[in-house]
């Protein structure tokens, strides 16, 4: 049996969505990333640094989300959503999906530890830093909006390993406001979201980061407020 452990606003949301997609069945073990449930001792024995997303396959146990979505497509795929090994579209496939962490979400990461009211978020926050993120993390979109076409996906016609590494992290972009001068991006954002297995995967996400949101419109009145003392 494949369990997936689940928590709204991480990356698990590539997994679920990219199974729903696939049909496979899974059990999804549903936790927080906001106390203390990544750092129970049963957890840390199968995950040792509290990581999400995780999934446990038979007795194999993998983290990474880039990891777990290969090997999601190698073993339960059938061809789906991937092009053989050895071509140009999956080396582009590859490129795409590490592009996502180490080139754009990892910015995205440092403004919302800094800028969001998210509870693991760090414990002294400089907005400036945040703010500087935020500015490379649009910097690097220039990239991905020069590569996207006017109809299908990053690499292709069909969603490959690589969109579904992307949704993530766009899609939170183009809810921010990060998008406004990138059009083919945020045309590919709305491809990706009209896909009914997609809004059926981010909803719990989304309905958390709502609640973050108002919170963060609630800190900005009391600062004002503070601020015309």
């Amino acid at each position: 049996m494949l369990d997936v452990y689940h928590a709204p606003t991480t990356r698990t949301f590539r997994i679920t969505w990219l199974l729903a997609e696939l049909g496979v069945d899974y059990n999804l073990i549903e936790m927080s990333f906001y106390n203390d449930d990544r750092h129970q001792p049963a957890f840390r024995k199968i995950s040792p640094m509290g990581s999400l997303p995780l999934i446990v396959d038979d007795g194999f146990a993998l983290t990474e989300s880039g990891a777990i979505i290969n090997y999601l497509l190698r073993k339960y795929g059938q061809g789906r959503f991937s092009y053989a090994d050895g071509t140009n579209e999956a080396a582009l496939v590859d490129q795409w999906m590490y592009w996502s962490e180490s080139l754009f979400a990892i910015y995205q990461r440092i403004y919302w530890d800094h800028c969001m009211p998210f509870p693991a978020g760090l414990k002294e926050r400089v907005p400036k830093v945040g703010l500087d993120a935020k500015k490379r993390a649009i910097e690097y979109l220039q990239m991905l909006e020069d590569a996207l076409g006017d109809e299908g996906y990053v690499v292709g016609p069909e969603p490959t390993g690589a969109d579904f590494m992307l949704c993530f992290p766009l899609y939170l972009a183009h809810s921010d406001g990060w998008l406004i001068d990138h059009p083919k991006t945020t045309r590919y954002v709305l491809r990706i979201a009209s896909r009914p297995k997609f809004a059926e995967a981010i909803a719990d996400s989304l309905a958390v980061i709502k609640q973050f949101e108002k919170l963060k419109a609630v800190a900005a009145g009391q600062a004002a407020s503070a601020s015309t003392r």
